[in-house]
């Protein structure tokens, strides 16, 4: 979590004390679904182009790689559009 904010102030230029917490948390919150379900893995929808840089480059070549997937809302949004056609 302190690496994927860390990561997230840097991409946004700012003081991470004044920057919000909650998307660093998502990837805790994904461990914790993948611990206590018997998923495979579990996808992060995100809307912020620069926490999804983040958490994605901090879940790369972890154990979690391909376990917590990091998907932009537009592009999932559009794929479902596209199944309903």
């Amino acid at each position: 979590m302190d690496r994927v904010h860390e990561r997230l102030a840097t991409f946004e230029q700012t003081d991470p004390d004044e920057l919000r917490k909650t998307d660093a948390e998502l990837p805790a919150v994904g461990v914790m679904l993948l611990g206590s379900t018997p998923h495979d893995s579990v996808g992060i929808l995100m809307d912020d182009r620069n926490a999804e840089r983040a958490i994605s480059g901090v879940i790369e070549n972890s154990y979690y790689d391909g376990r917590i997937r990091v998907i932009d809302i537009w592009t999932a949004i559009e794929y479902m559009e596209s199944a309903i056609e």
